[in-house]
């Protein structure tokens, strides 16, 4: 082999060499930047939840009075709201017959207060202008509550003649409360 040969072949594995470590030293600032980064945004991950945790601590506390008023608000046993449902029908003028109060599970709540959920069924008998005002004087009734499910079909007349044929009604309505429900 002569010399220019050797020298050639010489240079190209210096060359090959000199990239490898061009290479290795890439990927290494490469894996370097990768990893700080997700340490980055493991901190601003962190951070954000120990705010988060402070924020929700500080609520909390400036929330004692709220808290209180809903307690208040919430305090209503279950034969009061029994109650306050019937008074409706009275009111409106048709026959209504509470036909069940079942315990549910109550919406999540964050506070110290333990929320529960009754949900009653309502049957009612009467014209059809009377029920729907039934049903808006449930919609706000004085307790948190919500109609959840509505079912209104007209009933066949018994009798002959041009009177109205009475409706029929099946209301569900959810109500919330901090009283006591065994199951």
């Amino acid at each position: 082999m002569d010399r220019f040969s050797y020298i050639a072949l010489c240079t190209l594995g210096a060359l090959v060499l000199a990239w490898a470590a061009v290479g290795y030293f890439a990927w290494t600032i490469h894996s370097d930047e990768i990893a700080r980064t997700v340490y980055v945004e493991d901190i601003q991950q962190s951070s954000m939840k120990d705010a988060s945790a402070v924020r929700a601590h500080a609520l909390a506390e400036e929330t004692v009075k709220e808290r209180t008023q809903l307690d208040e608000l919430l305090k209503v046993d279950v034969v009061s709201i029994a109650n306050m449902i019937e008074s409706v029908g009275k009111a409106v003028g048709v026959e209504m017959k509470l036909g069940a109060a079942q315990p549910e599970n109550a919406p999540a709540s964050d506070t110290s207060i333990r929320i529960n959920a009754v949900g009653f069924v309502v049957e009612a008998q009467g014209k059809f202008s009377a029920l729907m005002r039934a049903v808006q004087l449930f919609e706000t009734l004085p307790v948190p509550s919500s109609v959840l499910r509505i079912d209104i079909e007209r009933t066949p007349s018994s009798g002959s003649g041009s009177a109205l044929a009475p409706w029929h009604m099946n209301v569900y309505i959810r109500v919330l409360t901090t009283a006591d429900i065994s199951s």
